[in-house]
C-alpha cells in the first residue's frame, strides 16, 4: 500500500493541474483563488474571535440557566453526541506530518551545511530571487501569481510539448556556448593583469606561480614517472645516482686513497711535535 500511495497521489496531482476533469479542476482552482482574495480583504481572525466570544456567553447562560430553573443545565441537556476526532487525526495525519517534517530537517540540513555544493547554490539563487520578488510585490501577489502559474503552465506544456521541449534544448545551447565564449574571454582578459599582480608581489607571487604546474616543450614531464608519489622508481634513482651536492669526492683507486690517508696520519703527527715543542 505504503508503494502505491506515490504514484497514486502523483498521477492525481497531474490529473488535477493538467484538467483532465474540468469541473473538479475549476473547483479547487475558484475554491483557492476565493480563499486568497478571502484571506486579502476579509479580517477572517476577527470574525472568528468576535464568533468566539458570543457563542462561549451563550452556552455558559444557558447552562447556568438551565441548574437554576430544572437543576440540570440546558447545554449538558441538549447536547448533541460528541465525537472525537483526535485519535483519528493521531493515527492517520500525524504520522504522516513527522515522517515529513524528518525529512524536511534532512534537506535542510544538507542545503545549510553544503553537503552538496550545487544544491546549496541553488538554494541560495533561489533565495535571491525570492527576495527581490519579495522586495518588489506583496505575498498576495506572488500567491496568487503562483496559483495561476500552477494550474496554466502544465496543460500550456501539455499541449505544446514538442515545440517547447525543442525552444528549451535550444536556448539552453545557446546559454552554454554564450557562458563558454564569456568564460574563455575573462580568462584571456584577466591573464596579462594576473602576470603583472605576480611580478609586483615578487617573491610571493613566484612561489604562488610556482604551485601551478606549467609543461613546456622542454619538459620532463612523463620521464620520472614516480616523482609526485615517491614510490620505488625514485628510491631507485636516488642509489644509483651520486653527484657532488650530496656526497664528498671519493677516490677512484685503491692506491691514491693510500696515499692521501698517509698524507693525513703525517700531517697529524707534524702538528702533534709543534705542540709538544
Amino acid at each position: 500500500m505504503s508503494t502505491t500511495t506515490p504514484v497514486a497521489n502523483e498521477c492525481a496531482t497531474c490529473s488535477l493541474l493538467t484538467w483532465k476533469d474540468p469541473i473538479f479542476t475549476g473547483k479547487v482552482f475558484g475554491g483557492i483563488v476565493a480563499s486568497l482574495f478571502v484571506f486579502k480583504y476579509v479580517n477572517l481572525i476577527n470574525h472568528v474571535f468576535h464568533f468566539a466570544y458570543i457563542a462561549l456567553l451563550v452556552s455558559a447562560a444557558a447552562e447556568y440557566a438551565g441548574k437554576l430553573v430544572t437543576g440540570q443545565g440546558f447545554v449538558t441537556k441538549y447536547k448533541p453526541a460528541v465525537k472525537s476526532y483526535a485519535k483519528k487525526v493521531n493515527d492517520s495525519v500525524l504520522p504522516q506530518l513527522a515522517e515529513l517534517n524528518l525529512k524536511i530537517e534532512e534537506e535542510f540540513q544538507k542545503i545549510v551545511y553544503s553537503h552538496d555544493v550545487e544544491t546549496t547554490l541553488k538554494a541560495a539563487g533561489l533565495s535571491y530571487i525570492l527576495y527581490k520578488l519579495t522586495s518588489w510585490f506583496s505575498l498576495f501577489t506572488l500567491l496568487a501569481t503562483a496559483v495561476v502559474i500552477v494550474f496554466t503552465v502544465p496543460v500550456i506544456y501539455q499541449k505544446n510539448k514538442k515545440e517547447i521541449d525543442a525552444l528549451v534544448a535550444q536556448y539552453s545551447k545557446l546559454a552554454k556556448d554564450k557562458s563558454a565564449e564569456y568564460t574563455k574571454a575573462a580568462h584571456k582578459a584577466a591573464a596579462p593583469h594576473i602576470e603583472t599582480l605576480v611580478n609586483k608581489t615578487g617573491p610571493v607571487g613566484n612561489f604562488i606561480k610556482s604551485k601551478f604546474p606549467t609543461r613546456t616543450a622542454g619538459s620532463t614531464v612523463g620521464e620520472n614517472r614516480d616523482a609526485s608519489f615517491g614510490t620505488a622508481a625514485d628510491e631507485i634513482s636516488s642509489a644509483t645516482t651520486s653527484g657532488a651536492s650530496k656526497f664528498p669526492d671519493v677516490p677512484s683507486t685503491l692506491s691514491e686513497g693510500k696515499s692521501q690517508v698517509e698524507e693525513f696520519v703525517d700531517s697529524a703527527q707534524e702538528a702533534k711535535s709543534e705542540f709538544n715543542f
